[in-house]
């Protein structure tokens, strides 16, 4: 296991294994407008799913995930807790914070969380299948903040690929902190990239251990994409590794 604090300035692996087997996480940078949100049609997608409601960003479909419908090759497991959702709703982000493109504002807007509320040490579990072992992917979670009071939400993530499990933690309602701009009314992704090891990746998102905790973890959208085969440079890079 590796873990990673949530902080564009310390996404530094503190415990674990080497850089050429882990999975590497990333934060993008802030949000302006629907291009740079990441989201493209020219990327070959196993998931895109919103939180909430079905929405098309640059031409991506994402499927809508509510308390009543699961999209193919995924579970949201809540364990003993409710299954709840928020629609148009920005919350203290007032019409979509700094963010202008309205296709990713629709995105943003809506999301899933858990009945947990700040109970601790409760969690919630989302479960991609369908992969294809030894395919390298980058899965992305889609940020903004909901509530500019409180602990700023803390949310502790592992994600278990295999054998491989990786965490990460940060507090999803402070964009700014998180990316190191000051900017708390931003939006930006979160991205794990790795090669999967068997035809599925598990993430759970825990309640975060802060006093005072903000609640559960805010679901807005997700995707996990295909990484392109590697030139014959960066081939070259990877056999150094071996």
């Amino acid at each position: 296991m590796k873990y990673t604090t949530w902080m564009a300035t310390a996404l530094i692996v503190v415990a674990g294994s080497t850089a050429c087997s882990a999975g590497e996480f990333g934060l993008s940078a802030p949000f302006t407008d629907d291009a740079s949100s990441g989201i493209s049609s020219s990327n070959t997608y196993t998931h895109a799913i919103s939180g909430g409601t079905a929405v098309s960003v640059n031409g991506v479909s994402f499927e809508a995930l509510t308390d009543a419908v699961t999209p193919a090759n995924f579970d949201w497991n809540t364990n003993t807790f409710s299954k709840n959702l928020v629609t148009n709703n920005f919350g203290d982000w007032a019409g979509g914070g700094t963010v202008t493109g309205p296709e990713t504002i629709a995105l943003l807007k809506d999301f899933t969380y858990s009945g947990n509320g700040a109970n601790q040490p409760a969690s919630q579990t989302f479960t991609l299948t369908g992969l294809t072992p030894g395919q390298q992917y980058d899965f992305r979670f889609y940020i903004r903040p909901w509530d500019d009071a409180g602990s700023g939400r803390p949310i502790d993530f592992t994600f278990t690929n295999g054998s491989e499990v990786d965490t990460v933690a940060g507090p999803e309602d402070r964009p700014g902190t998180v990316l190191g701009t000051g900017d708390e009314m931003s939006a930006f992704y979160l991205s794990y990239k790795y090669t999967a090891q068997l035809d599925n990746l598990v993430i759970d998102a825990a309640v975060g251990s802060a006093e005072n905790n903000s609640g559960s973890f805010h679901m807005y959208g997700l995707s996990n994409q295909v990484v392109p085969e590697p030139s014959c440079f960066a081939l070259l890079a990877m056999a150094a590794c071996s």
